[in-house]
């Protein structure tokens, strides 16, 4: 009888740790669902508007709009460097 015992209280500690293991595991899954809101909100601070034809255009043209006037400081630099390498050998500009 003394082996049924043992058997019987080692499943109630089995049990005990089975139960205690599920609280923690479900504990962290929580913290982990937090997280990946917090995560998410931070990500995306506004609302995602829909993409209707107008904000597309107008997204595209700031962008292009951007790209022109950095592609114009480029080669005003270029061109600010070649009319003073040109006169630094005393060429006519």
């Amino acid at each position: 009888m003394m082996e049924g015992d043992s058997l019987k209280l080692n499943f109630e500690i089995a049990l005990e740790k089975i139960d205690t293991l599920t609280k923690h595991n479900n504990e962290l899954l929580d913290t982990i669902d937090q997280l990946e809101i917090k995560l998410e909100k931070a990500r995306s601070p506004e609302p995602i508007k829909p993409n209707t034809a107008t904000t597309r255009y107008n997204a595209i043209s700031r962008e292009a709009d951007k790209a022109m006037k950095r592609f114009t400081a480029k080669l005003k630099k270029e061109i600010d460097k070649d009319a003073k390498s040109k006169q630094s050998q005393g060429q006519s500009v």
